[in-house]
């Protein structure tokens, strides 16, 4: 496994407030760490978030209507 980031905000997630984008990239560093995936899917407070690995530049981070 290598390092893997968040290289991509999509516009839908920059509209949150930063503490939300924090958790998501809290979240998905601590799943990228226990598994080793292409796809994460993200509950924070009771809503989804999708993390996929981009191809370019690590993964985009995004709400799941972006997807």
């Amino acid at each position: 496994m290598g390092i893997k980031f968040i290289g991509v905000w999509t516009s839908g997630l920059m509209q949150l407030p930063s503490e939300t984008r924090e958790q998501i990239e809290c979240a998905f560093n601590a799943m990228s760490e226990e598994k080793d995936d292409w796809f994460y899917k993200i509950s924070i407070s009771g809503k989804d978030y999708f993390v996929a690995e981009n191809g370019e530049f690590g993964f985009t981070a995004m709400l799941p209507e972006e997807y």
